[in-house]
């Protein structure tokens, strides 16, 4: 166990110490002239920035220190029966992600690779990818510090001139997505051989068969994620060791929050971004993944890089709040300024000569001297007629109070009529 530990360890500071020491893309050159550059070690991220690889070429004496034994560690050796055409399921102790996939079991078969269980779904980690009926080789499974360890031994190639040496790798998978490849022994060129013995397919490393569906055009697409590789510009020997590692993982969310919550590494100087949420299209991206195309036509102008201004539930009314009162603002400042004198009369010139009319009809102005006896005489007219109106309603009073007589149900008189 210590000896385990131990291992692990080591492991983690060479790969710490290959990121520090190389950063940077790998161009398209031949692996010949990257090598040159960078030497044995040097990073590279796929066209969709769905997986960077960490690539090294170990000495034989660290090479040693990374292998894990199956035979010192306990391991599960496979047999004959346990296969179908080359192929046997195998459960995983865990939920192994995979882009947006959550896998718990796999297809393990004699050509190299590990596959999807559900033919439906089209993925393939190849650290070989031999082609069908090419290849025998005998299989151990490995459970150990929450990984799990596929073994290839005894793996020759069933073509002449090539089945006298065994090759011997080593695949890992951890709980949290990581994929090593780990080659302990590689007795062959594998260029020269894919081009002799015609026994390999055309690529190996992670490959994903992903759809993206849309609510608008182009409603699907279907993308190559994951890292391939061809055996002509990386080329594995005794030592390789590549390291798969999740880039962008802006795809994986399906919410504004936990979209723009997240974070991806823009550039090799690790400096961070966060992912951007697209209303348009309820999708998540970096805008530099395999969505950046359907991004360009449909989100540029109106897209989310930061959590507050995502909320599920009101996401849609805030931005029609928004835009309603930027509507009615500008609305009202265009027919302040055509509208201006209207308003001033309507507002404000209307209402006080208005007040003023009201404030005269209650207090009249003082009238002319020469008026004063005509005034008079009027006052004495206004004032005979109060006295009239006035003995007018004592007698309407005075008839009111008077008793009545009741006729029939509809008809009353006063009592001095009886």
């Amino acid at each position: 166990m210590g000896k385990a530990k131990f291992h692990d360890r080591f492991l983690l500071i060479l790969i710490t110490a290959t990121a520090f020491l190389v950063p940077g893309i790998a161009s398209t050159n031949k692996f010949e002239e990257i090598k040159e550059e960078r030497g044995n070690y040097f990073s590279e991220a796929d066209q969709y920035y769905s997986m960077n690889i960490h690539y090294n070429n170990y000495p034989d004496d660290s090479s040693d220190l990374i292998w894990k034994n199956m035979e010192s560690e306990d391991g599960f050796n496979l047999s004959d029966d346990d296969f179908i055409d080359g192929t046997t399921i195998i459960e995983l102790p865990f939920e192994f992600q995979l882009f947006d996939l959550n896998v718990t079991r796999v297809a393990v078969t004699k050509q190299g690779t590990i596959k999807s269980a559900d033919p439906s779904v089209n993925w393939i980690i190849a650290p070989l990818n031999a082609k069908l009926g090419m290849t025998s080789c005998k299989i151990s499974l490995l459970n150990r510090d929450k990984k799990v360890i596929i073994q290839w031994n005894d793996f020759r190639f069933n073509c002449d001139g090539y089945d006298e040496h065994e090759f011997r790798f080593q695949v890992r998978l951890g709980e949290r997505g990581e994929i090593d490849f780990d080659y302990r022994r590689v007795p062959y060129n594998l260029a020269v051989l894919q081009e002799t013995c015609h026994c390999l397919e055309d690529k190996f490393g992670v490959m994903y068969t992903h759809d993206e569906f849309f609510e608008v055009t182009p409603y699907k697409e279907t993308y190559e994620l994951g890292f391939s590789m061809d055996f002509e510009k990386y080329q594995v020997k005794q030592g390789t060791f590549i390291i798969f590692v999740r880039a962008d993982r802006c795809m994986d969310q399906t919410n504004c929050l936990d979209c723009t919550n997240t974070k991806f590494r823009h550039d090799p100087k690790y400096y961070l971004s966060r992912c951007s949420w697209c209303p348009a299209i309820k999708k998540c991206s970096s805008m530099r993944d395999s969505l950046r195309h359907v991004w360009k036509e449909h989100c540029d102008l109106h897209h989310m890089s930061a959590p507050g201004f995502c909320n599920e539930k009101t996401e849609g009314l805030k931005m029609f709040m928004v835009l309603m009162i930027l509507s009615v603002s500008l609305t009202l400042t265009v027919l302040c300024v055509l509208l201006k004198d209207g308003i001033v009369k309507v507002c404000f010139t209307i209402p006080l000569e208005w007040l003023r009319e009201r404030i005269q009809s209650i207090n009249p102005p003082n009238q002319p001297v020469e008026n004063n006896q005509a005034g008079d005489q009027n006052n004495g007219q206004e004032g005979q007629e109060d006295e009239e109106g006035q003995e007018d309603e004592e007698g309407q009073e005075e008839q009111e109070h008077q008793p009545v007589v009741w006729i029939n149900n509809f008809i009353r008189r006063p009592s001095t009529y009886v």
